[in-house]
């Protein structure tokens, strides 16, 4: 009796199939178990200077210290200006953060730029 061999074509796929999956876990096993390198900055790693710095501890003396009545408390807004002209900047309005289609889109340099006339 004579035995049928499979085609030559499928003998290769299954052994590639078989190459690929051992690959995958060989690579998967690889990064499991290898320590990544830490790349660490050296200046963090030099040693630290134990003396006291005497000139530094002086000037914290010198410093200005507020009070809590002493400064203003001022809320910062959260809508932005984008293009504030004269007769908003009058009236306290304020305008969207994008400009509309018929506006033109300029930074407030420019704005102020071409205000001062240059």
């Amino acid at each position: 009796m004579r035995k049928l061999k499979a085609p030559r074509l499928v003998t290769v796929s299954i052994l590639t199939t078989i190459t690929l999956i051992f690959w995958v876990f060989l690579s998967l096993y690889n990064v499991l178990v290898s320590k990544p390198k830490v790349d660490v900055d050296q200046n963090l790693l030099d040693p630290l200077d134990p003396s006291l710095d005497t000139q530094t501890l002086d000037t914290l003396d010198e410093r200005i210290f507020f009070e809590e009545g002493e400064v203003e408390f001022t809320p910062i807004s959260p809508a932005v200006v984008a293009n504030p002209t004269p007769e908003l900047l009058q009236t306290g309005e304020e305008t969207s953060p994008t400009p509309n289609a018929s506006e033109s889109a300029t930074t407030p340099t420019e704005e102020v730029s071409i205000e001062q006339g240059g």
